[in-house]
Parts: structure tokens; sequence; C-alpha cells
């Protein structure tokens, strides 16, 4: 079964979690046709209605639609405005792509694949959006410089293909943009080039209220940030520093934060996100997903999970919360 479900507390009872294309301009998808939608019952083959959908009937969108995707990405061309490397192994790319593109990127959580023009398919990778600036038509990327096909990014001057976007770049994003209130006030934790996704949840966030950032520069460049964010609500940290426990303590305590956003590794989404549960319970947890992700659109199965019941989740659809992937210990049960 291909349900995007997790297990309620161990017990044979299960919640259903959002798909975070459900709704969308690209509702319905590819796993609507072979019979595997993660919301619709229907669409699973069965003769039942249990999906407890509260928008558009996906079914329905479906049959009207004469059985066909909705809007599939597609590759397209993006001319580069302006390259700046950083580092040697850390560049960042200006990319034109259209208003209507810009605007749907422009969400926290966005990402992109990314491949060089007339590269093969083997070449895409998924690369976050870092931020948008709608009324230029333009995008930004961060692309930090590890192997095969991000040194193949490297070499272009002129174009670069794009897919996307996509939006399940980090899980329990969509439960805080759905909070309401002008006064929200937000932490965002990252490390290395989990700042690239932080640019652009900042950039949504300010308009909530205020923002505050603790930045680990291991591996990037401070000149990038300094580019991108306002020194006022900028920390540099480390993460690895025996206090820095103590000192996030002392802070999430003192400023009571409604949202806190952690971009970093799963060994500190695991020891940071336990400790932010206990101090501000009401929190909104978000967390960036670092699941292996190679299509985006829940085909491949690289990204999937298996739970105990045997049930499957595909990690790049099903938008869970921090707190659901901390509880469920997610990240220890990853199957390819």
């Amino acid at each position: 079964m291909n349900y995007c479900m997790i297990e309620e507390n161990g017990a044979s009872g299960q919640k259903q979690v959002n798909c975070i294309d459900a709704g969308s301009e690209n509702c319905p998808c590819y796993l609507a046709i072979t019979g595997d939608c993660l919301i619709c019952s229907r669409l699973q083959g069965k003769d039942y209605c249990n999906c407890n959908w509260r928008g558009v009937c996906i079914y329905n969108e479906f049959i009207q639609g004469n059985r066909k995707v909705n809007n599939p990405r597609r590759d397209f061309e993006a001319n580069i405005i302006h390259r700046k490397l950083y580092k040697e192994d850390l560049v960042v790319y200006i990319l034109d792509v259209g208003k209507g593109f810009a605007m749907k990127a422009s969400q926290p959580g966005s990402y992109l694949f990314v491949k060089g023009s007339g590269a093969s398919s083997f070449y895409d990778i998924p690369i976050s959006v870092m931020m948008t600036d709608v009324e230029k038509d333009r995008i930004h990327l961060a692309i930090k410089i590890i192997s095969t096909k991000t040194k193949a990014l490297l070499m272009e001057n002129e174009k670069m293909v794009l897919r996307g976007p996509y939006r399940n770049g980090v899980h329990g994003i969509s439960a805080m943009l759905s909070k309401r209130g002008r006064n929200q006030k937000t932490l965002i934790i990252a490390k290395g080039i989990g700042i690239a996704p932080g640019i652009l949840a900042a950039q949504t966030f300010r308009n909530k209220g205020s923002v505050d950032l603790l930045v680990d520069t291991d591996k990037i460049s401070k000149a990038l940030i300094e580019d991108y964010l306002e020194d006022g609500a900028i920390q540099y940290v480390s993460l690895a520093e025996k206090d820095f426990g103590e000192k996030l303590e002392s802070l999430l305590i003192k400023n009571q934060y409604d949202n806190v956003v952690l971009l970093v590794s799963d060994y500190y989404i695991e020891h940071l996100g336990e400790k932010i549960k206990k101090i501000l319970p009401a929190a909104a947890l978000a967390v960036s997903n670092n699941f292996k992700i190679c299509c985006g659109e829940g085909l491949c199965g690289s990204c999937s999970l298996d739970t105990s019941r045997g049930d499957t989740i595909k990690m790049c659809k099903c938008q869970l919360t921090g707190a659901e992937l901390l509880d469920h210990v997610l990240y220890a049960n990853t199957s390819v």
C-alpha cells in the first residue's frame, strides 16, 4: 500500500498526513494514473471514499480531466543573469525564470531539479531555492560543489535546465504557513548549505513577524550570508560547541518562539529537535527534508520509508511536521 501515513504511538490506528501537491496546480499527478495516489482511496482502486480530504475532489478532477496528469512539471531553459563564486566549492547563480515561475518558487521549502544545458537526465539534482525576486523575474540558487553533478553545474555560464518547483524541501513548513497572525516569532537554525532554504524562509516569515537566525558557517561563506540577510537578526554560532545546547535553551526560554525551523543534518535534527519540543511544546517545528530525492514525483522510491505496518511513505510528497518525524524516528528506518 502506498499511503501517506504515519503510525500513531505504535498502536494499530494510523493518522493520515498531507500530500504536499494535493489540491495544487500539479494535482492529480502521475501517481493517479497508476492507482497510487497518496490521498484518494478511489484512485487507489477502492470502491469507496475515505480520503478525509477537504479540498476539491481529486478523483473528480482526474476523471473530468480525461485521466491525465494535471500541469506536469517540464524541463525548461533559464538564462544565467549572474554567477558569483564565494569559495572554490560554493557558487550562487541568478536565473531569469519569468514572473509566474518566480512566484511559484517563492514558497519556503521550494526546490528545483537542475542540470546543465544539453546534459542528460542523469545529471538532474535537487537544489533549494535560496531567494526569489518576483519583480525582476529571477531566482537565486546557492550550489555547494561536491561531486560529479554539481561540478558539471559549475561549468555552466549561459543557461541551465530547470524543472519544478517542488514544495517538500522542508517538513512541517505547511503547518507554519497556515498559522494566522502578524506577530509570530520565528527562529531559524541553519548549518552549512542549509542556509539556502533558510534565507527563503526568512524572506517569508518576516511578513508574519520577527525572525532570528542562528547560523553555523561551517563549509560555506559568511560573505554569502551578509549579501542576503540583514545583520541585526543573525547570530553566528558553532553547533558543535559543548555549550551551544545551553545557549539555545536560554534563547528559547527568553523569546518563546512560535515557530522553529531546523535546517541541519539528521544528527542535529534529532538532538536539537528534542530540546525544542521539551522547552517549547506549543511551537511549530519544521525540519529540512534530508531524504534522498531523485524524482520528486513519488515514482522512483529513493526517498521511500516503510513503516512497521508495511505501509510506504514517500518523503518527497508526504508533508509531515517536524514533531512527527522525531516522534516516529523516521530517519532510522529509511529504505530504497
